[in-house]
């Protein structure tokens, strides 16, 4: 069976303007009213946390006693609050209890490997054991942010900085620009033991209220070192800083630039508690 030249070329035509049309208009728009079609890649990112086994899920049967806090809101852009007593003082020692036995180094990520430097990050650290104190203060962070769905809870980790201990300055949305590439959405900072000078944790690029009631959880002493720039917030056990890392559309505030300023003496104790947003996460239907 043979076609004639003027169908061939025809066709050839079609062929010629059809199929850039199709790449450059007709894909991405299958991929905005089909997107399972597409799904394989973006799924992969978000399921990540699935693999690792690093996430914690809600249990719609744990009870909690009743908690209460104070909070002030230092920053709207980005949104900062400080929470006084977002642990009593009895939560805040059991978790150093918790975490006494299962201190590592702490490491550092680039997004390609795991290692340790002591110049960069100086401190051990300890996933805690999901007993029911913890599990209520997972379910109490999640609650702080509206129940948000989608969001999920990292397993918590004590972090204990010793004399020399500190977090140079760093972004928790690492490098990926945008909560869809797997950032970390928000962040806490809990201190879980002040024994010790120093320590604070410090944003350079954010600015000191003027109100003097403020200089009971920030750094306002006078012999501040001159290049210690912005706020410092200093360790009050059970207290909390919350920050969100991400603009409205996506992107990193570079005002969450911060680090965890040496401990001069004693130990300091931090919790960290981050969310993350994974909208394809397969929740599973029983989980320790």
């Amino acid at each position: 069976m043979t076609f004639p030249r003027s169908s061939m070329q025809t066709l050839f035509k079609y062929l010629l303007f059809g199929v850039p049309l199709y790449i450059f208009i007709g894909a991405p728009l299958l991929k905005i009213v089909a997107p399972s079609f597409y799904g394989s890649s973006d799924l992969a990112n978000y399921q990540s946390f699935e693999n690792t086994d690093a996430l914690v899920f809600p249990d719609n049967n744990l009870v909690c006693a009743p908690h209460s806090y104070n909070v002030r809101v230092l920053s709207r852009e980005p949104l900062v609050v400080y929470i006084d007593g977002f642990l009593s003082r009895n939560e805040a020692q059991h978790l150093v209890n918790a975490a006494e036995e299962n201190y590592k180094p702490s490491t550092i990520f680039t997004g390609e490997e795991e290692s340790f430097d002591a110049t960069i990050r100086n401190s051990s650290k300890a996933q805690l054991p999901r007993d029911n104190a913890v599990q209520c203060i997972e379910a109490r962070a999640r609650d702080f942010q509206g129940w948000r769905p989608d969001v999920y809870i990292e397993k918590l980790w004590a972090q204990r900085y010793v004399a020399g201990g500190h977090y140079t300055y760093h972004y928790d949305w690492s490098g990926e620009v945008g909560p869809r590439r797997g950032g970390r959405l928000s962040t806490f900072m809990v201190y879980l033991d002040d024994n010790c000078t120093g320590g604070g944790t410090n944003f350079p690029r954010l600015q000191r209220p003027p109100e003097q009631k403020w200089c009971d959880v920030l750094d306002c002493s006078s012999t501040t070192p001159a290049d210690e720039q912005g706020i410092t917030f200093k360790p009050v056990k059970g207290n909390a800083v919350y920050w969100e890392n991400f603009t409205p559309d996506g992107r990193g505030y570079e005002e969450t630039w911060h680090a965890g300023l040496p401990v001069r003496s004693g130990v300091k104790v931090g919790l960290n508690i981050w969310s993350w947003y994974q909208p394809y996460l397969k929740i599973p239907t029983a989980k320790a």
